[in-house]
Order: structure tokens, then sequence, then C-alpha cells
């Protein structure tokens, strides 16, 4: 890894962490000083007059009557998949793909830089720019949520649904990733990085629709985050990290190689 690349990639991609950073608290906060026990039963009673395939698809069929369950089926059904998404797509193809298609990489590499150690530093700020998001957003809403319904939250189950979330946000990003790596032109990786992602989300929120398209959940890595089964098992939480976290390092591995051994078009 390379301290001064690193510094570089994040003084020109800060401002875009902070945004989502700030978007996504957003929503954190205001669905907890929404939250209230006791007109719970209202906003079932509002959310059923909604139609139930589009309660489904955004994972507000189920809000449940406690704060976690509240916040995992708000906050976790669709927001924390769809922003992060977003963000890895636009982070992914600017580290590797946009600095090879507008020729910025030839400058980089005239650096006594291997290819490897500039793509493992390009993928280290992408993991730990991610990872910071949620560390932020999970250590507020955590504090927020102490502070207004002390006791309320079950934080051992809110942190193993933020770890799998995250997870699932690392495989996705290790995808964009490798297609960055990929191809010379930015369009290109950003199609396929992109497409494949946008995918994954639109399965998931079709194959809870019907059951008649439940298969969709073979092909989106977003059906690991499976909100009841993280909460009624922590072993579900655990296993489904160790397969995340492996299928994700599979992808940034293969990411290096194909940037250290392709030709590039500089």
């Amino acid at each position: 890894m390379n301290k001064t690349l690193f510094k570089a990639t994040f003084k020109a991609n800060w401002g875009i962490g902070l945004f989502f950073t700030l978007f996504i608290l957003m929503y954190v906060t205001i669905s907890i000083v929404m939250f209230d026990p006791d007109s719970a039963e209202t906003i079932e009673s509002m959310l059923a007059l909604m139609p139930e395939g589009m309660l489904k698809a955004f994972g507000f069929d189920n809000l449940g009557t406690d704060l976690t369950g509240y916040l995992a089926h708000y906050l976790y059904g669709f927001i924390f998949l769809v922003f992060p998404m977003i963000y890895t797509i636009i982070i992914g193809n600017k580290l590797i793909a946009k600095h090879v298609d507008n020729g910025s990489m030839a400058y980089i590499l005239t650096t006594p830089n291997t290819r490897i150690r500039i793509a493992v530093t390009q993928a280290v700020y992408l993991v730990s720019s991610i990872a910071a998001i949620f560390i932020i957003n999970v250590g507020i809403g955590i504090a927020i949520s102490e502070s207004m319904f002390g006791g309320h939250l079950d934080i051992g189950k809110f942190i193993a649904l933020n770890l799998v979330t995250y997870l699932a946000t690392m495989v996705v990003s290790g995808i964009v990733f490798l297609f960055s790596c990929l191809f010379n032109e930015s369009r290109n990786a950003l199609a396929f990085g992109g497409g494949i992602a946008a995918l994954f989300l639109i399965f998931r929120m079709l194959m809870g629709i019907s059951e008649d398209i439940s298969w969709l959940k073979y092909f989106t890595i977003y059906s690991f985050v499976d909100i009841e089964e993280i909460l009624s098992s922590s072993s579900y939480a655990a296993m489904t990290s160790l397969i995340l976290l492996g299928i994700s390092g599979i992808l940034y591995f293969a990411a290096i190689i194909i940037f250290d051994r392709r030709s590039l078009s500089i």
C-alpha cells in the first residue's frame, strides 16, 4: 500500500463519502425520531393502505413494534442497500477505470510503485471508506437510540445486521472493482459493474413481492441480508458473514491480479 496515493485518493473523493454518510444519517435520525411504540398500530394501519407489493419490495411489510425490528425493516430493506451501492459504483469506477480511461494512470505508473501496490491501495480505500460510512451511521444511530429510548435497542443484533449488510456491500464493491480493473474504458466498467449491482437490488426487491418469483433470491447477493434470520439467529449472522467475507476476498484478489497482468491502453 502507498500512503501518498491513499491520501491523494482521499482528497479527491472525501466529499462524495461525506455526502453519502450524511444522507444516510438523515434517514437514520428521522427513523429513530419517528419511532413511537404507542403508535405502532397506527403506523401499521397507514401502511396497510399502500399496495402490498410495494411494501414488500421496500421491506416495509413488517416494521414490528420494537425499536430493533422497526429500524431493521425500515432501514435495511432498501435504504442501507441502495445508497452504499450507489457510492460503491461511483467510487469503484473512479479508482482504476477512470484513471486508465483519461490517461492519468500513466502518471501514477511512472512513480516507483508496482501495479499490485497501486491496486491494493485503491482497494483498501474503497473497503475502508465503505466501512467508515457504516461505522459512523451505526455509532450515531446507537447513540441517538440510547439517548431517546434507552435500553430499547438490541445493540448486539443491530451490529450483527450492519455487519452482514456491510459485507454484502463489500461483495458488490468487489464486483465493481473487478470490472474497474478489467476494462480500459470507464463506461464499460460502469455498465458491467454498476449493471450487476443494480440487478442484485432489483432482484432483491422483486423476490419479496410474490412467491412465484422468490427463486430470484438465488441471483442476488442481497438475499443474504435476511433481516428475520439475522435478528433471530446469531449463528446465521456469523456463518453469512464468513461466506460474504470469503466471496469479497476472492473478488478483490482476482481484480488486483487482473490489473497487474493485463495490457493497458494508456
